[in-house]
Formats: C-alpha cells, sequence, structure tokens
C-alpha cells in the first residue's frame, strides 16, 4: 500500500515538473504600446512566445502562473529591424567582373563578427553581399543573435549588380548574358547529341533483332532482359558564376532578383539601354530593384517618375537632396514613398553608427512627407519582403518568430534607444547590462 502511495506522489511530481518546465518556455512581453506592423497598436499590449515564437497578441490575455513576465510598461513593443544590404566585417578582397557565385560565407570570422552593434542598434536580420563592382556575389540573409553559430535565413536571395562606370557596365552585362547564353547553348547541344546517339541505338537494336533466327529468339529472349534501360540524360554542369544568370534567361521560378546599385541618376538609363541590349530581356519589364546612395547633392529627382512609373522597390539611405545650382530641397525616399515605390531604409553607412542613427533620420523622413507607416516599415515589413521572409519576420502577429525589439519610445522620435533585443523570444541584448 505504501508502495503504490509513493508511486502515485511520484508520478504527480514528475507530472508537476513537466508542467513547470513546459511553463518556463512561456514568455509574456508586457508592454506600453505593441507596433505589431499589421496597421495595428495596442496600447497597452501584450505578447505570448512559446518556443521561440509568437503564439498570442493581444491584451489581458490568459496566461499560465509560471509564465516568465517581462515588464516593459513604459516601453514601446515592435518587430525587429533587418538590414537588406551590407558588408560589414567581412574579410576577403573585393569581388569584381561576373563572379555570381561567391557568397560570404567564408568571408567572415563569426566569433570576431561584431554583431553585438546589430542588436544595440535593434537589428535582428541582415542581408550580407561580398564588396565589390559588376556581378559580385549573391545576398545570403542571417540573424545577428551574438552567440549563434548557425545563423542563416536564407541563401541565395538576390542577385547585387553595382555600376562604376557606364562603358563598364555594358561591357559586363553583355559579357555576363553571352556567358550565359552559351551554358545555355552548351546544354543544349549535349541533349540533341544525347538524343542522337539514343535514336541511333534504337534503330541498331531493331535491325539486329529482325536479322535473328527463329531458332535464336529463345536466346534473344533472354538477352534482352538483361539490358539495361536507356540511361537518363546527364546535363553538363553549368559554370557556377554564370548560374544565377543562366536561371534569369531561362525564367526559373528559383532565380534571384538583380538588384542594382548606382552612384548617380543616369546610370538607371544606361542599366535599362544594357539590359534591353539582352534579346532574352528586351520584352521584360525593366529593371525595378535599385539601391541608390545617400547623397545630399545628387539629382534623382530627374528619374522618381520612371521609378514609381515601375513600383520599384529603392534601398536608400534616408536624406535630403539639394537640387543642383538651387537653394530647393527634395527628399528622394519620401517622395518615392507616395509615388508607391517599396522604399527600404539603408544606414548612411555602412557601420555600427550608421546603424545606430538611423532612427533620427526616419523621423526627417516623416517631416518630409513618408507616412509613419511607410518609415516603420522600410526597416522592418518592407525589408523582410524583399528577402523573401516575410512569413517569418517584420510584424507581430501568432506563428512568427519571436525577433522583437524594445524602445524608451517610439522608433521616429530623435534619440530613441533600444532597451532589449530579442531573437526567437531569447534576450540577446539588454541595455541594462551594459
Amino acid at each position: 500500500m505504501k508502495l503504490s502511495q509513493f508511486s502515485l506522489v511520484l508520478a504527480l511530481l514528475c507530472l508537476a515538473s513537466a508542467e513547470t518546465l513546459a511553463n518556463e518556455r512561456v514568455t509574456v512581453i508586457r508592454a506600453g504600446t505593441v507596433v505589431t506592423g499589421t496597421g495595428e497598436t495596442l496600447s497597452p499590449g501584450e505578447v505570448v512566445i512559446e518556443d521561440g515564437k509568437i503564439t498570442l497578441v493581444g491584451s489581458q490575455l490568459e496566461i499560465p502562473d509560471n509564465a516568465k513576465i517581462i515588464d516593459a510598461r513604459n516601453q514601446t513593443l515592435m518587430p525587429g529591424l533587418v538590414l537588406a544590404k551590407t558588408s560589414q566585417g567581412l574579410l576577403g578582397s573585393r569581388v569584381s567582373g561576373v563572379s555570381c557565385d561567391q557568397t560570404v560565407l567564408n568571408r567572415w570570422v563569426n566569433s570576431e563578427m561584431d554583431w553585438e552593434a546589430f542588436v544595440e542598434a535593434g537589428f535582428v536580420a541582415a542581408a550580407f553581399i561580398p564588396a565589390g563592382s559588376g556581378f559580385h556575389g549573391q545576398a545570403i540573409v542571417v540573424h545577428t543573435d551574438p552567440n549563434a553559430e548557425d545563423r542563416i535565413l536564407r541563401e541565395s536571395v538576390y542577385l547585387p549588380l553595382t555600376v562604376t562606370g557606364y562603358s563598364s557596365l555594358h561591357r559586363t552585362i553583355q559579357k555576363a548574358f553571352d556567358g550565359a547564353r552559351g551554358e545555355i547553348e552548351k546544354v543544349k547541344k549535349a541533349r540533341e547529341k544525347w538524343e542522337k546517339e539514343q535514336e541511333e541505338a534504337k534503330k541498331k537494336a531493331e535491325e539486329e533483332k529482325k536479322k535473328a533466327s527463329e531458332k535464336d529468339a529463345k536466346a534473344d529472349s533472354k538477352e534482352e532482359k538483361k539490358k539495361e534501360e536507356p540511361k537518363e540524360f546527364k546535363a553538363p554542369e553549368i559554370r557556377p558564376s554564370l548560374k544565377p544568370l543562366v536561371d534569369i534567361l531561362e525564367e526559373k521560378s528559383s532565380a534571384m532578383p538583380m538588384m542594382v546599385t548606382v552612384v548617380n541618376p543616369g546610370a538607371i538609363l544606361h542599366v535599362d539601354t544594357a539590359l534591353a541590349d539582352v534579346k532574352e530581356l528586351s520584352d521584360r519589364d525593366p529593371q525595378a530593384v535599385f539601391a541608390l546612395p545617400g547623397s545630399r547633392n545628387g539629382a534623382f529627382h530627374k528619374v522618381v517618375d520612371q521609378l514609381i512609373d515601375r513600383k520599384a522597390t529603392v534601398l536608400i539611405p534616408p536624406g535630403l537632396s539639394a537640387l543642383p545650382d538651387t537653394l530647393v530641397r527634395y527628399h528622394t525616399p519620401a517622395a518615392l514613398s507616395r509615388g508607391g515605390c517599396q522604399v527600404i531604409t539603408l544606414p548612411r553607412s555602412d557601420n555600427a553608427s550608421g546603424m545606430r542613427d538611423l532612427p533620427g533620420y526616419l523621423a526627417e523622413q516623416v517631416r518630409y512627407g513618408m507616412s509613419k507607416e511607410d518609415a516603420i516599415a522600410s526597416l522592418t515589413t518592407a525589408p523582410a519582403k524583399f528577402l523573401g521572409l516575410e512569413e517569418r519576420l517584420g510584424t507581430i502577429e501568432e506563428g512568427k518568430d519571436a525577433h522583437l525589439i524594445l524602445l524608451n519610445g517610439s522608433l521616429l522620435d530623435p534619440g530613441v534607444r533600444v532597451m532589449k533585443t530579442m531573437i526567437s523570444g531569447e534576450v540577446v541584448w539588454d541595455r541594462e547590462d551594459r
């Protein structure tokens, strides 16, 4: 009887222990304001996180008694920021020419990267590309947890093309797509040769069969069973440096979008001309993803209408430009946003201070006509969508990864500071610990 009672008590203790452990995996953030990124703002609001995922969003939610509570009733909770283009901390020389297969995986030492600079500024994910010109590699997206080893969120995200000169641009594009076309022709000729050989082998086998005598029919029957099935065509390997361009020419669903970085407005016109000279691309929609500089003396107002007409995605640092030879000020990001372009904000400099300074510049964008929603989206939902991670990042919704930040005010307040950065529901940076 005593043994039975002991077993019952032990079972109840195990059950209670399991329930406690399960509850400890639940984190609840109680914030003064929750900016969800979906158009809804909760004041106050609560977010429940379990196993690194957001499970509930609302107010006065029912939560387990033993859940971990983060009391942030004087702070703002919002989605973590996403950096759509960076080369910070990478090793090795610059890449040039046509090198579409280059990535950053062999260009950093994980333990020596300044991941803390990213999370201090509120960036939970970043797209890295090798520095260079021409077709200088491809982007990969990683999360920025300083203590992580396996941090890749997505590979082969986009294909950067950086324009440094007009003549070199035309040469690079012609060389790149001529090479890709040659790879397609190589595979086509190899297939035609294989099909011809298969047809000849089939005819030869039929002729030999007709010549066989009746007395050898039985032997032939046994021999046919031993014959191998026709081998499948094995295409020759496509050069890795050209494979992404082959995918573009063949309009494969896996083809990466090109992201063209230009330094002046005239380069956009040259890009259009150079791509139109590629016969396979001449009747397709014009290039619609660009990265523009943050120069305050540029003349990008001259191509704003063209970018708006093609509903372009534009990666651009915030900043006010002066029209040449005038005192007139023009805010290119705000104009593009008002016109319907997808604006993605980049730091004015690709370093730690550039990332930290972004909130003040975002407020400037709002002063010059960009909506508050679009300004915040330019660092959250817009880059997440461009990088193909909109199902995981960019908003606070049930089922998404709990990559979040807590601020001591609105992201649009000058001087606002990140108080906590969370990745997969875990606090990876806390200002109170600094």
